[in-house]
């Protein structure tokens, strides 16, 4: 177990780290939500620095085809972007996915990038849809595929990676969470927030 110095330490870690070829070299990497924004460029990256397999995973089969079309396109390079299916509204979804990644030799590191921000209120497996994917899948996942990072990590003698990227979105709307009385996902529903 690490220090709490060492733990304050690595904060100041210099930055940016920049990874390098020889980083991800012969490695496996998949990337939720990889058909746009940040993801896109993540798996775009990840290609260019000479991994073995870049798993993109969109809600949209054909969405996700062009997105690994445009990747190689841009890169130059084909044969390592593959696509698989993975609908983070539905937790069986969820399940078939991690299941299937067991069935790889390794995963170095799983970029769950993949989000929701609907304007009206829907619901996925019982709750508020964006809850589902942004959080409640999206942590599933993480759960079912960490064994498979530890595994990585154990039989290569590599470090392996579990990255969430977030949102400070929420922070923005100043004002709003306070006009709720109670329950935020009951204020959701009734569409108190975002009303001016």
């Amino acid at each position: 177990m690490a220090s709490f110095a060492g733990f304050v330490k690595d904060q100041y870690t210099t930055l940016p780290i920049i990874p390098t070829p020889q980083d991800c070299k012969g490695k496996t990497y998949i990337v939720t939500g990889a058909n746009t924004g940040l993801g896109y460029e993540c798996a775009k990256h990840l290609v260019r620095l000479e991994a073995k397999r870049v798993i993109l995973t969109v809600r949209s089969s054909s969405k996700a085809e062009a997105t690994k079309t445009k990747i190689e396109a841009e890169s130059g390079i084909t044969g390592v972007a593959e696509v698989w299916e993975l609908e983070l509204g539905s937790y069986d979804s969820v399940k078939r996915f991690a299941e299937k990644v067991k069935g790889l030799d390794r995963v170095d590191a799983i970029i769950e990038n993949a989000s929701v921000a609907l304007d009206e209120w829907t619901t996925s497996e019982g709750l508020e849809t964006c809850l589902t994917v942004n959080v409640v899948s999206t942590f599933l996942l993480a759960v079912q595929v960490l064994p498979k990072l530890q595994d990585t990590a154990k039989r290569f003698g590599t470090e392996t990676h579990l990255v969430v990227v977030g949102s400070g979105v929420a922070f923005e709307a100043k004002g709003e969470f306070e006009k709720i009385d109670g329950d935020i996902l009951d204020g959701l529903n009734q569409g108190i927030m975002g009303k001016r």
